[in-house]
């Protein structure tokens, strides 16, 4: 199967700065900091890929290796088959890339006449050139500031600049880092709804995102590999990641009529991983809600025989889905 993005064992080390002692005493001794170590992911044509990582983790490193940007230690990067060292102007060919802090734009040009510029290098014909930035004008809400000189801009109109840059070229394969990190919410949800369902949903583009931001890596995203001090720690849909983290499965259970002998028989049972009661005292005549954690190898029907063997009246049950945020700090709590 050909993949719109794979890594086979990428590994990146940067030079680390020397200080005067190691410089005296090993001054032929090489310093590195590992930014990225044996990554290995496949990107299907047609998805929304999300790499999810704290501040630091090597989000960045990774896409402007695929970018071309930077080669890596040791591995292989590949967009859509091409081989990123070795077919490297192919490989750009088919990519598009969005930072989140752009620096890179004319600022004593107007916004349109950036994208004329940058059309421009990408080869496109003069028609060709103004037919698609005024697409990409409307499609980012540029509509009233496009001829407005880019040093006038707040921070949300350059980074939506920036996107309208690389899409510029309508891309196979669309490289975003943090996207939405300098846009206020409501342009921030419109971009993100105009990534899910115009650029993946209707175009079919591959997008590749980058972010920190757990909300948006669940709401957009078909899998997300979540990635820490420059290693893959998961990678999958959610239900899968909660399946390889061993996350328990867990249950809201309101109950009437319930005794403390009850929930020790609860307790006992060897499916049962942890209750939580919403309070301490026991009474025949109250409510009470458990949050019960059950093992992998468990499931939630012992619970409900045991209620009713005992003689508990069982007023609701229903599942509690591990959110994204837990699995997250999960994985970087193991970490450390």
């Amino acid at each position: 199967m050909s993949y719109a993005i794979e890594t086979v064992n990428i590994c990146k080390n940067f030079n680390q700065v020397k200080g005067y002692k190691d410089l005296i005493l090993h001054p032929f001794r090489k310093k590195e900091i590992i930014a990225l170590k044996d990554i290995n992911i496949q990107v299907n044509k047609g998805e929304l890929f999300g790499l999810l990582g704290p501040n630091g983790a090597g989000k960045t490193t990774l896409i402007k290796i695929l970018s071309g940007l930077i080669l890596p230690t040791k591995g292989k990067a590949y967009i859509a088959g091409y081989d990123v060292a070795r077919d490297g102007k192919k490989a750009r060919g088919v990519i598009g890339y969005v930072v989140s802090e752009e620096r890179s734009f004319y600022w004593r040009l107007t916004g349109r006449q950036n994208l004329r510029f940058f059309a421009t290098l990408n080869n496109l014909s003069q028609s060709q050139a103004e037919k698609r930035i005024d697409e990409l004008i409307a499609l980012t809400g540029l509509d009233n500031d496009a001829d407005r000189m880019f040093k006038d801009y707040s921070k949300g109109m350059k980074q939506r600049l920036a996107i309208a840059r690389g899409l510029i070229t309508s891309p196979e394969v669309l490289l975003m880092d943090e996207p939405t990190k300098s846009l206020d919410p409501s342009a921030a949800q419109h971009l993100k709804k105009f990534i899910k369902e115009k650029i993946v949903g209707e175009d079919r583009k591959t997008v590749f995102l980058a972010t920190h931001n757990l909300s948006e890596a669940e709401e957009l995203c078909h899998r997300i590999a979540i990635i820490n001090h420059g290693k893959i720690k998961a990678c999958g849909t959610l239900m899968e990641i909660r399946s390889l983290l061993n996350t328990g499965k867990r249950y809201f259970v309101e109950l009437k009529d319930i005794s403390e002998d009850l929930v020790n028989k609860l307790y006992e049972l060897p499916s049962v991983d942890k209750i939580v009661c919403n309070h301490s005292g026991f009474s025949s005549n109250n409510n009470i809600e458990m949050e019960i954690t059950i093992n992998g190898n468990g499931d939630i029907s012992a619970v409900i025989e045991q209620i009713i063997h005992s003689g508990g009246k069982l007023l609701s049950c229903y599942p509690h889905q591990t959110s994204l945020g837990e699995i997250f700090s999960k994985v970087v709590e193991e970490e450390k």
